[in-house]
């Protein structure tokens, strides 16, 4: 890390920054943002940011872009895109032929709703589109902010600013697990899972704060470095700023306890795999690349003693819940995810090469399904697993190929890292990386906006550390990097401006509506218009299908019938949807 360059940040980069900070803290008020017009305006504001500042600072030649990472995230957004083209049926069936088995089916009825003509590889192309959107948002808001965050004094104001923010969060979870319970600010309750302060679950309650957690730690080590006038561990006390140590080491602490008084396994567990990479990266770095075996033994034992420090002092509920991790594969919990786990695996293999769609996860999963029964699942409880399964295995080697890159990267920056905040919010960036790597094999925290735009900051922190120098950045803001990420990110913008950011469901109305007697032929054929026209969007809805069956049932018994085995053959574990369809299917022809 650079600290302070001889040159001042541009200004593009200052602006960015200050808005990625400010969505950071914002962020998790309204339920985490995961209402799709709260993310639609965090996408709208990050991409416009991002933009704006990209072209201010790239008219000046002050464009600082890292190498290694840039090609790997173009080209998950090129796959994205490959996503959304209309492909023919041949091409479509080599590439995707889980994907191609929905959008051209073996079922005449269905395959005359859809067309026979070019459809994308997405099951479910709108959301395909919000996804490319959101991301890119997020991912170019990070690279703007980068190279403000190589002055000590923006790194310093930047991190009190998230800590502070996350410790209102967590103060507030405390407080509102007293006072409300189950309710969501006292007034919405949520029976199916638990909340904790204005999140809708625990687990990502828990996945903010613990990166904010991290976050935390570095920054009190690093200030407590800077004070350090000594040999000794606690030289910083006789420091002028000692009380600001102090005050930093409290917040690390409250937010370090959120998490298990949260309740939530994963959390726990992904931020103790955090904080031991916080202990081994700071080992690593004052004592060289060579760890002595009394060292590693040291260092272990040092963490076994902490972890037993922090669940002595835990509540008995959080307690009693941390100890449980010994037998998760048993529980309810466990045994779900584990069977949803083999679903997605199920479903990554129907389209191995390039997915089923970003954001699709929820409309492809219901063929491969074995669990949950007529319950809509739109998350695989694992982003590894979620991501193969929506981008396929080359998603998977992109999006590895650009985190390896960065931590290789982060790595060698931290070795040559001269100044001690720099160097300890580095390391808490990079053990960030790790708890959220840790937490995504178990949940799907980075699909949350406010935990996505809190690992996006971690990021930018990382990414400052291994921009080009600043008389290298003229020759950068020219390179094809710097077009192709203008390009995409206003092809980006003007995709978020024209998708619909709303979600269209099956209304179990709608199918009892189409199930009893048509009143009129009229609104029979406009139910039956509406119905198709949603099919053409997410042609991967059973129900929708069964719904068009009976709608058209009355005129053809055959194309009815037709319909409704197709619709429950892409749900076959509905149990209601088996119900509903049980007429038409045992139709006669």
């Amino acid at each position: 890390m650079h600290g302070d360059p001889a040159s001042p940040a541009p200004a593009g980069s200052k602006v960015a920054l200050a808005v990625l900070v400010g969505l950071v803290v914002l962020s998790p008020w309204p339920f985490g943002s995961v209402h799709l017009r709260t993310t639609q305006a965090i996408a709208l504001v990050s991409l416009a940011t991002a933009l704006a500042a990209f072209l201010w600072d790239w008219r000046r030649g002050r464009l600082p872009l890292p190498r290694g990472i840039a090609w790997p995230l173009l080209g998950l957004w090129a796959l994205a895109a490959l996503q959304l083209a209309p492909l023919p049926p041949s091409l479509h069936l080599w590439i995707a032929p889980g994907s191609a088995a929905v959008w051209h089916p073996d079922v005449k009825a269905a395959a005359a709703v859809l067309g026979p003509g070019p459809q994308p590889v997405s099951l479910y192309p709108e959301a395909t589109r919000r996804w490319l959107a959101f991301a890119t948002g997020l991912v170019a808001l990070a690279l703007a902010a980068a190279p403000a965050l190589r002055e000590r004094r923006v790194q310093l104001r930047a991190s009190i600013a998230i800590v502070t923010g996350a410790v209102l969060v967590s103060v507030y979870g405390f407080v509102a697990r007293l006072a409300f319970g189950d309710e969501l600010f006292g007034a919405w309750t949520v029976p199916t899972i638990a909340p904790f302060g204005p999140f809708v679950s625990k687990n990502h309650f828990a996945g903010y704060v613990e990166l904010a957690a991290l976050l935390a730690v570095g920054l009190a080590a690093g200030l407590a470095d800077e004070a350090r006038h000594g040999e000794g561990w606690l030289s910083w006390i006789d420091s002028h700023r000692a009380k600001w140590v102090v005050l930093a080491w409290g917040a690390a602490l409250v937010l370090v306890l959120a998490v298990p008084v949260s309740l939530s396994r994963g959390g726990v567990v992904s931020l103790t795999a955090g904080l031991a990479c916080v202990v081994l990266l700071q080992v690593w770095v004052r004592q060289g690349s060579r760890l002595s075996g009394r060292g590693l033994v040291g260092v272990l034992a040092g963490l076994g003693a902490a972890g037993l420090l922090l669940v002595a002092v835990l509540p008995p509920d959080a307690r009693a819940r941390v100890l449980t991790l010994a037998g998760i594969t048993s529980d309810q919990s466990g045994s779900y995810r584990l069977a949803l786990w083999r679903d997605t695996v199920r479903l990554a293999a129907s389209s191995p090469a390039v997915g089923s769609g970003f954001g699709a996860y929820e409309d492809a999963l219901p063929r491969f399904k074995t669990a949950a029964g007529g319950f809509r699942v739109q998350h695989a409880e694992n982003d590894h697993l979620e991501l193969l399964a929506e981008g396929g295995i080359l998603a998977a080697l992109l999006g590895a190929a650009a985190v390896l890159a960065l931590l290789l990267l982060g790595l060698k920056a931290l070795r040559a890292a001269e100044h001690r905040l720099g160097r300890s919010l580095l390391t808490a960036a990079l053990a960030g990386g790790a708890a959220a790597y840790v937490h995504a094999a178990f949940d799907f925290n980075l699909r949350i906006p406010s935990n996505a735009l809190m690992a996006s900051f971690l990021a930018a922190l990382c990414v400052s550390a291994i921009l080009p120098a600043a008389e290298q950045t003229a020759t950068s803001a020219r390179s094809l990097r710097s077009v192709a990420g203008a390009f995409v990110l206003a092809v980006s913008f003007v995709t978020a401006l024209a998708t619909l950011w709303s979600e269209p469901r099956w209304d179990p109305a709608t199918l009892a509506r189409a199930t009893a007697p048509a009143r009129t032929d009229l609104r029979r054929s406009a139910l039956e218009s509406d119905v198709a026209a949603f099919l053409k969007r997410r042609p991967g809805q059973g129900a929708a299908w069964v719904q068009l069956g009976w709608l058209r049932f009355a005129a053809s018994r055959e194309d009815g019938s037709a319909l409704a085995r197709w619709g429950l053959a892409l749900d076959p574990r509905h149990e209601e949807l088996a119900r509903v369809s049980a007429p038409l299917r045992g139709a006669e022809r």
